[in-house]
């Protein structure tokens, strides 16, 4: 609860490499939710390339915590930034 996102990231990859594959998705969710990117994309390859590891329920949720997180941080001077350098999209 609140604490650093990319932490939560790399807890998710400890238990990957455990073979805890439920724990590292609770914990690359969570990160999701907070909007970090790799973890999205980690979730997604669980669903498409796993066995299983993720659901399409659990994708599904993914996506929409990610763009829940990018619609709360979307402001006019974020879009400008992002549109002046692709160092600064924030989606």
């Amino acid at each position: 609860m609140g604490g650093n996102v990319d932490a939560r990231y790399n807890l998710g990859c400890v238990e990957v490499d455990a073979g805890n594959m439920d724990r590292a998705l609770k914990h690359y969710m969570l990160a999701v939710g907070s909007g970090h990117a790799t973890s999205l994309e980690r979730i997604k390859e669980f669903f498409v390339e796993g066995e299983g590891y993720a659901t399409k329920d659990d994708y599904t949720k993914a996506l929409r915590s990610y763009q829940a997180y990018l619609s709360e941080i979307k402001s006019a001077q974020r879009d400008e930034a992002a549109a002046a350098s692709q160092e600064n999209r924030y989606y």
